[in-house]
């Protein structure tokens, strides 16, 4: 098959397109359900699971999320690959052939079918975790098509129990202290095809990094360490890195950007799917950061990286946009979704 472009086709790849492998799984999972007779489910892209759940009834559901897995309410689903033309038709068929498979097995159970394959994943609660700017599948003014009615509950709180920031330390010259250098905090994956040519552009630079990879071999530890060039033996805590650093490198993790741009700090991306580039490319139109390609690191990472720790443009733009979001504290978030799954497991209120 070809990449996939929409959410249809990653279903395909999950069981979608046999509806009797797609029966084993809803067996299991209604197997699981009349085990624990759960009041709610509460599914982070489980969408095989919530195709159970219709069959069965008697529990609340509920969806959480960044975006990508919760695709807005149309038919056909959207291409999520919007730097390439795909075929409408294609979009229609694939649906067409996905919807086929769950309703052929909601038949066996004598359950609804679904109308449209967005159906899959509506639920009593959709929990968006995101800002309306970052929704991947976009939100512009007045909603965009899917998305009119959404409810935007901000991201979750990133973890903080982790080491401390320790930056590299520049020696002090005989006449002057060295001249305060931009600093900036990496997160990298050691699987990253190009992190051997990041970290080479982070040695060779004048600024300060403080990095983490994970998976990082130690002979490219011991190649890279550098005066201006530190690794963390593990997690770094983000408060610490991001009340010192000016700007943030990674891979355009939800978490990772969205901590950043909360503190009002920018951020460059190094995307490894197509997810994330469509992420990253969300961040850029909020003038919060920029992103660079695997395939262009060479030509375009140093220019890059001077552009978000230097020039003040970028940094307005993630300033900005905590500004907005500001009054949305990450801690509040995590409970009032706790507060709803309660209320959604008490059922309805008898009184309304």
């Amino acid at each position: 098959m070809a990449p996939p472009c929409s959410y249809v086709e990653l279903l395909f790849h999950a069981g979608y397109l046999d509806a009797r492998r797609l029966l084993s799984l809803v067996q299991a999972w209604r197997n699981l359900f009349a085990s624990i007779q759960p009041q709610l489910l509460l599914a982070d892209h489980a969408p095989t699971a919530q195709l159970a759940a219709r069959t069965l009834g008697g529990m609340a559901t509920a969806v959480m999320g960044t975006g990508f897995f919760i695709p807005p309410a149309v038919a056909p689903l959207p291409s999520f690959r919007e730097w390439e033309r795909v075929d409408p038709a294609r979009l229609a068929q694939t649906e067409a052939r996905a919807l086929a498979t769950c309703n052929a097995l909601l038949a066996q159970f004598e359950a609804a079918p679904l109308t449209a394959l967005h159906d899959l994943v509506a639920a009593d609660q959709q929990f968006l975790l995101t800002w309306p700017e970052l929704d991947h599948y976009g939100a512009a003014d007045g909603g965009s098509p899917g998305r009119q009615h959404a409810q935007y509950w901000g991201p979750l709180p990133a973890r903080d129990q982790d080491g401390p920031a320790v930056w590299p330390v520049l020696p002090m010259t005989a006449t002057a202290t060295e001249p305060d250098r931009p600093r900036l905090f990496a997160y990298l994956k050691g699987e990253y095809g190009g992190v051997e040519r990041v970290l080479q552009c982070l040695r060779a630079g004048p600024w300060l990094s403080l990095v983490h990879v994970t998976g990082l071999r130690p002979d490219m530890r011991q190649r890279f360490t550098h005066a201006n060039l530190a690794f963390s033996d593990g997690p770094v805590a983000m408060a610490a890195a991001l009340s010192q650093a000016q700007a943030v490198l990674c891979h355009a993790g939800s978490g990772t950007v969205c901590s950043a741009l909360q503190a009002g700090v920018p951020v460059l991306m190094l995307p490894m799917h197509a997810e994330q580039l469509l992420f990253a490319r969300r961040v850029k139109a909020a003038q919060a950061g920029h992103y660079v390609l695997e395939a262009d690191l060479a030509k375009q990472l140093p220019a890059a990286l001077q552009q978000v720790l230097v020039a003040g443009a970028l940094r307005t733009g993630a300033q900005a946009l905590a500004a907005r979001h500001g009054a949305t504290q990450a801690g509040d978030v995590a409970l009032r979704v706790a507060l709803r799954c309660e209320a959604l497991m008490a059922g309805p209120d008898p009184s309304a």
